[in-house]
């Protein structure tokens, strides 16, 4: 007996009555760090330790205390006594107790017994890396529903994750169907088919961050393509046919589809791909795909990429290249071509850039950056203003979802984003301030104390938005302190 479609639905009708019937998949597994490239956070994750977890020189030269360093000038050269007043270090070496400043070895001259002159002063913690200059034990190292890169999972090493817990992967099924699909391509007969789209798909589905389980192809015979299927339920959680899905004699797929589970549309209004099959067999997803390579392609690219970003929360897939208007100035040395760290925000419905940390070890501005502003060797930078070309390493989708935030480093903004995608740029209150007022960020995060009246904030916001076209909300209190050894021996 011959089918017929009973549907000829749009497109953009077809997905919503699909994907609105999708349970919401939450499986989670724990897996080790250095394999979770690719994989998608199942909640925000923390740090377990500071990095760096000691003070440490950034420069090769000599370590000193910068008191002793105080008058030194061209006109008063000093003489500093190796191991009494200065040792030798390398970069990345620790920070002895009584020394605060690293002088680099270009600065030195070095004399023949052993000591040092130098000319230019030194001041506390010069070229000096600080405990938590990268990370500080308990920062939130990656938000909820977030694809793991590779610059992520240096920064999850660093932060001492080393288990980390995932989305697990969906198990798709793939199940080509056709008396004609063969395997064996050695003894090819007259109408013998190979079949391809299987493993086109298994890529597919590897790339889209699931499971793939092929199965050999199945004659058409009613009775063993149902068996194949309910297996293929039982075992998985998403179930893709290959043919069988037109109107053919032979085509079962729907009649099985539905004596099993529930059809919910036959017949979509595409070329190619019209004989799609979409449905539910005990609350999976079971889609019937033609066997048209071509069909086969634009049928997986709307329907089962799709599926898989919505069960793994994926954002859609990245573009390339944008424009957007600076909103600091950017400077670079006429000797590199330089990568800078950008984050990407809209304001006022136009495109905002602001660079991040540039420091060579900042492992989290490559976390945090939606992309990259390259400077050519022969430029000297960009103005604030200025229309930049950025290379994005997040979807353009995910940037407008964000809400841009320039000003003081608040921790608790990085715990907020967690809920509600923000495009942080820590560059201080007063610089928040300044973004605010030339319109390029929404939010401010500010704490500027009014010496005078003893106020925060409301000073500085009366000053700078006279006409009162700001908000100001109060959010949350910090307590600040001293830190000093137990027991307060200086009491």
């Amino acid at each position: 007996m011959r089918n017929t479609f009973i549907d000829n639905i749009s497109l953009e009708e077809t997905k919503p009555l699909f994907f609105n019937r999708i349970e919401k998949y939450s499986k989670k597994e724990i897996i080790s760090t250095e394999k979770s490239l690719g994989r998608i956070t199942s909640s925000s994750v923390f740090a377990n330790v500071s990095s760096l977890n000691f003070n440490a020189s950034a420069m090769d030269g000599i370590l000193v205390k910068s008191k002793d360093t105080e008058m030194a000038s061209e006109t008063n050269p000093i003489i500093l006594k190796k191991e009494k007043d200065f040792i030798y270090v390398n970069t990345g070496n620790p920070i002895k107790t009584k020394f605060d400043a690293v002088i680099m070895i270009e600065e030195v001259v070095e004399m023949q017994n052993g000591d040092v002159r130098i000319i230019k002063s030194a001041y506390p913690y010069q070229h000096i890396r600080n405990v938590g200059e990268d990370i500080i034990k308990n920062d939130m190292i990656l938000p909820s529903f977030h694809e793991i890169r590779p610059e992520d999972i240096g920064a999850l090493f660093a932060g001492g994750i080393f288990e980390i817990e995932v989305i697990k992967k969906p198990k798709v099924a793939i199940i080509p169907t056709g008396s004609e699909i063969v395997e064996d391509y050695k003894n090819l007969k007259v109408g013998d088919i190979i079949d391809s789209n299987s493993r086109m798909f298994e890529a597919m589905i590897t790339v889209s961050g699931g499971e793939p389980h092929r199965y050999s192809p199945i004659r058409d015979e009613k009775e063993l393509l149902k068996k194949n299927i309910l297996d293929a339920v039982k075992k998985n959680d998403v179930v893709i046919i290959n043919a069988g899905s037109s109107a053919g004699t032979h085509d079962y797929t729907k009649s099985l589809i539905e004596e099993l589970g529930e059809v919910i549309i036959h017949g979509i209004a595409i070329k190619p791909g019209k004989p799609t099959i979409l449905g539910f067999i005990k609350g999976k997803p079971v889609i019937g795909i033609p066997g048209y390579p071509v069909s086969a392609y634009f049928v997986y690219q709307q329907f089962v990429k799709s599926l898989l970003e919505k069960m793994l929360c994926k954002e859609d897939e990245k573009e390339n290249i944008v424009k957007a208007r600076l909103s600091k100035r950017v400077y670079s040395s006429l000797k590199h071509k330089e990568f800078i760290r950008m984050t990407l925000g809209y304001v006022g419905g136009e495109l905002v850039a602001t660079p991040l940390d540039r420091g060579a070890g900042a492992s989290m501005s490559l976390v945090k950056a939606d992309g990259i502003l390259v400077i050519s060797k022969n430029n000297e930078g960009h103005d604030i203003g200025e229309e930049v070309e950025i290379e994005l390493l997040k979807s353009l989708s995910t940037i407008k979802k964000s809400i841009v935030v320039i000003g003081s480093n608040d921790p608790i903004m990085d715990r907020i984003s967690d809920s509600i995608k923000l495009s942080l740029s820590h560059v201080g209150s007063f610089g928040g301030v300044l973004a605010l007022k030339k319109n390029e960020t929404t939010i401010a995060p500010i704490h500027i104390l009014d010496s005078k009246s003893g106020d925060y904030n409301i000073d500085v916001l009366n000053k700078y938005f006279p006409s009162g076209d700001v908000v100001l909300i109060k959010g949350i209190k910090r307590e600040q302190g001293l830190i000093i050894p137990k027991g307060n021996p200086k009491n």
